[in-house]
């Protein structure tokens, strides 16, 4: 077994994804989003790379079986129904939904991540359940750090670094590539104030900026939930 971290997406124009288990990591906010969402009670979401596209879907879907979600610069798109905080993810307004979201980050990249042969979904919430479930599966690992537009995140990686060591002491013969050392070694040092390295992350200081400092508090919390979120026919739900 291998163990991979990928730092960036365009990262994701060299490696061919067939035969391996690929894990998104949107720790701020995607991800993190959509475990909530699917704790909540959501009956599944379907990733849209584009406003344009969940538009269409939900015209095609029935506008009143579903839920828009999503965010463009942090904020709520126009004309959907919620935004991108965990927070909003509450079972009276989710329970039993489809969540069409799309988010300027995470739906995008798991989107581009869909030829994996197994594709989950983690952050902190969920990382000890993701870490048992990629364990167990036996293939080549690949972790996926979303980051913010294209560049590097700080939390993100941290997330990656903790999977990659829980997995590697599940599975001691396993191989570290160098970005999943870097990634181990980043957590070691940074993971025991997540709340604090978020808060000093770009990304984490945009959201901050912008009213969202109790989205970090929330998706600093760790192992909350036993929920792995996997992506199967297009959509994504508890596996």
């Amino acid at each position: 077994m291998q163990i991979d971290v990928i730092l960036t997406p365009s990262e994701l124009n060299d490696i061919n994804l067939s035969g391996r288990s690929a894990t998104v990591i949107d720790v701020l906010r995607a991800t993190t989003t959509m475990v909530a969402a699917l704790d909540a009670g959501c009956r599944d979401i379907i990733p849209c790379p584009s406003v344009e596209e969940a538009t269409r879907l939900a015209e095609t879907l029935g506008r009143e079986n579903v839920i828009l979600c999503g965010e463009r610069d942090g904020n709520k798109i126009n004309g959907f129904d919620l935004g991108n905080s965990p927070l909003e993810f509450t079972e009276p307004v989710v329970k039993n939904k489809t969540l069409l979201m799309s988010t300027t980050n995470g739906t995008s990249v798991i989107s581009r991540a869909k030829p994996a042969a197994v594709l989950s979904i983690a952050g902190f919430l969920n990382a000890g359940a993701v870490a048992g479930f990629l364990a167990s599966g036996g293939s080549d690992i690949l972790l996926i750090c979303s980051g913010k537009l294209g560049r590097f995140s700080l939390e993100d990686m941290l997330c990656a670094g903790l999977l990659a060591g829980l997995v590697w002491e599940a599975n001691p013969e396993a191989i570290l590539t160098d970005g999943a050392r870097m990634a181990v070694s980043l957590y070691k040092k940074e993971g025991k104030s997540l709340l604090k390295a978020f808060k000093q992350s770009q990304h984490g200081g945009y959201l901050v900026s912008l009213g969202y400092l109790e989205d970090l508090k929330y998706a600093s919390q760790l192992d909350i939930s036993r929920t792995v979120p996997v992506f199967k026919d297009g959509r994504i739900m508890k596996s």
